[in-house]
Formats: C-alpha cells, sequence, structure tokens
C-alpha cells in the first residue's frame, strides 16, 4: 500500500488520540530504577542456580527455605515482572 500523499491534516490532527505525554517520564525513570534493581538480582539469580545445581530436591527446598534466599527469589520475580510492566 502506498503513503497517500495528499493527506490535509495537520501534523497535530495525526498525532491526536495517539496518547498522553503526561506520564512519559515516570515510566521512563521506573523503568531505569527496576533495570538498576535488577542487576544484583540477576547476579544473586546466577549464584542461585549454580548453588542448586546438582543438588536434589530436598537440598533445593532446604536452601529456598532460607528467609534471605527467599526474600532476594521473590524480589527477583517481582522487579522482572514490573520492569516488563505486567503490573502497574
Amino acid at each position: 500500500m502506498s503513503k497517500s500523499t495528499n493527506d490535509m491534516r495537520t501534523p497535530l490532527s495525526k498525532v491526536h488520540g495517539l496518547g498522553s505525554a503526561k506520564d512519559g517520564t515516570t515510566l521512563f525513570w521506573r523503568q531505569r530504577l527496576t533495570a538498576f534493581a535488577n542487576i544484583p538480582l540477576a547476579l544473586f539469580f546466577m549464584y542461585f542456580i549454580a548453588a542448586v545445581a546438582g543438588k536434589n530436591y530436598q537440598e533445593t527446598i532446604e536452601f529456598i527455605g532460607s528467609p534471605l534466599i527467599a526474600l532476594l527469589l521473590l524480589l527477583f520475580i517481582i522487579s522482572g515482572v514490573y520492569h516488563m510492566k505486567f503490573i502497574l
């Protein structure tokens, strides 16, 4: 399909209704904040995968049962999902 060259609309009318720019900077900073938080959490997750590699189910459950490990795994999941904008 070729682009119509005789479009009489003004540039403003072409972008009207395509969305608001009011929340652009907020979303930008939220994404940067979660990206920054994901760096150490992703490093922890790589450590976690390496630590449980080769362990049986019971040892893995005991490792995840540690409050610190469980909290960091939960933060990794929440931060990653929030960064991908699945929630709010």
